[in-house]
Order: C-alpha cells, then structure tokens, then sequence
C-alpha cells in the first residue's frame, strides 16, 4: 500500500506531469464525494450535507444561484457524473494529454484544461438563458458537472496541433486523431447538455492554439500566477522542462517508417525539443517569427508520428 501512495506522491512531484496530475485529482474528488454522500445518506439529519456539498460544487447556472455559488464555475470542473465517465475522461486525458505535453509543455495543458471548463461554463449559461428567453421546448439541465469540458478542451487542443497523429487500435488498424476527437463530440450530444460544454471546449481548444501561433497566450495569466504562489522569481537553481522524446510505442505508426525516416524524425524532434526548452524558459512570445513558423511546420509533420 505504501508504494501507491510513494508513486502518487512522486506524480504530483514529477514535473512536466499535468495530465496524469488531472486524473489523479478528478479521480480523488469523485471517490471522496462518492464516500461523503455514502455515509452521510445513513442518517435523516445528516442527509441535508450532501445537498449543501452539491449546491456549492456543482455549477447551477440559474441566475440567483450562480450570483451566490461564483466559484462554482471553477469547481465544477473537476467533478465527474459517474464511473464510466470517470474512466473515459481518463483515458482521453492521458492519450490526448501527453500528445500536448510532448509539444508545449505541462503548463499549457493545465492552461487550457481549467480555461476550457470556464469557457465551456460560460457558453452553458448563455446557450440556456437564450433557450429560456426563446420559450424553447428544447430541454436542458440547470446543474452539471464539467470535467468532460475540460477533457475536449485538451483533446481538441492536441488535435489542432497534430491532426494527422494516428493512434494504433488494438495492434490491428491506425486512426487519425482527428477522426477520434470528431466522433466523440458528436456521440457527445447524446446528452444534448453535456454535448454543449464538450462542444465550448472543444472550441477552446481550438481557438487556444490558433492564437498561441499568433502569439497569443490565453493562458499567461494562469502562469503568471502560479508562479507567483511557488515562488519562481526567488533565486535557486532555475528549473527547466526537457521535452520527452517520441519513442516506439503501440501509440503510432512509427512501425511503417524506413530507418532513413526515422534519423530524419530524430534530426527534426531535436529542433522542436530545443524550441519547447525556451518556449517553457522564455514563454512563447520569445520565439522569432522564423521558429514560430518552424514550429507550426513540424507539428503538420506526419515525421512526429510515434
């Protein structure tokens, strides 16, 4: 047992680490309020805890609710509706995670992870306001959680970065990522709420990536402010983010490349590495126009396939 909890703690300690950081904390909330509401039901007079719990974690989005619960819009992102989405918000966040950990770093996924279920919490609200307002037949939920909106806004983040990625299914066929990501969107809409916010992540997603090439950070006040709360300005050795290099794992297709290819692959994967260590040292902006460029050029490469 102790080894678990010596490899959780070491996750949290491991830089460059954000995705499986997410699970680990989504998947922490959803057993620990699972546990809550499990022994509080035991008891009448304790019963009323778990509407207070749920009342100031989930997001509500009716105008008096949201006025008295602001913070609402924050902590309904780490909340998960059931087992099953727990596990494929988990998964997806793995996969589509470390695909944008490989190019920009830990701390842009953590950047469109929380902005992604803001945004998507906000196009909620104004898509079921304007549905109310219009007198629609068309229903929609007032409370929901929204951990999934923050998944797809990574997913389609990954996905503007690399679309021509593929991920290798069961050892038998190859499917490009973007094919994946479109696909779950639209069964996403099977509940036509939850569709709503996977569909304002993935928008984020999309559109966050589109400005950080034009130089563009969204999310520079996050950092900003992380930085200030760890202390990075005081003096001590500088920490700096190496990039994980692309290796041959079942994730890829890297199988089908002749050995000329991959010293190629090699070549370019050093240049983009060098790109990210002064992208996680300098920020983005301290890129030239030139690099920017080279930047965008080698993440449409089909080289960077693993």
């Amino acid at each position: 047992m102790s080894s678990v909890f010596d490899d959780i703690r070491a996750s949290f300690n491991r830089t460059n680490n954000s995705s499986v950081q997410i699970i680990l904390v989504n998947v922490f909330v959803f057993g620990g309020l699972f546990l809550f509401n499990f022994l509080l039901s035991f008891s009448e007079q304790t019963q009323p805890i778990v509407g207070v719990i749920q009342e100031n974690l989930l997001l509500n989005v009716h105008f008096t609710e949201i006025i008295k619960h602001p913070w609402t819009l924050f902590t309904y992102g780490f909340l998960t509706e059931s087992v099953w989405a727990l596990l494929f918000n988990s998964l997806s966040l793995y996969y589509f995670g470390l695909l944008m950990q490989d190019f920009l770093g830990s701390r842009k996924l953590l950047n469109v992870y929380l902005l992604g279920f803001i945004f998507s919490g906000i196009v909620y609200f104004s898509a079921y306001h304007i549905l109310s307002a219009s007198k629609s037949e068309f229903y929609l939920p007032h409370v929901l959680r929204g951990a999934s909106a923050g998944v797809y806004a990574v997913m389609f983040a990954a996905v503007t970065l690399i679309p021509d990625y593929e991920f290798y299914f069961f050892r038998l066929f190859y499917i490009r990522v973007k094919y994946i990501a479109l696909l779950l969107l639209a069964l996403s809409f099977l509940n036509p709420g939850y569709g709503i916010i996977n569909l304002g992540g993935a928008f984020f997603g999309y559109f966050y990536i589109k400005l950080l090439r034009s130089g563009i950070d969204l999310g520079s006040p996050i950092e900003a402010v992380a930085d200030w709360i760890s202390g990075v300005g005081r003096k001590g050795p500088k920490k700096t983010f190496s990039a994980k290099k692309y290796s041959h794992s079942t994730v890829g297709n890297v199988s089908r490349q002749e050995t000329q290819a991959q010293d190629y692959h090699y070549n370019e994967q050093e240049e983009i590495d060098a790109l990210l260590d002064k992208i996680s040292q300098s920020g983005y902006n301290s890129l030239s126009k030139d690099e920017k460029e080279r930047l965008f050029k080698v993440s449409q490469s089909k080289n960077l396939k693993s």
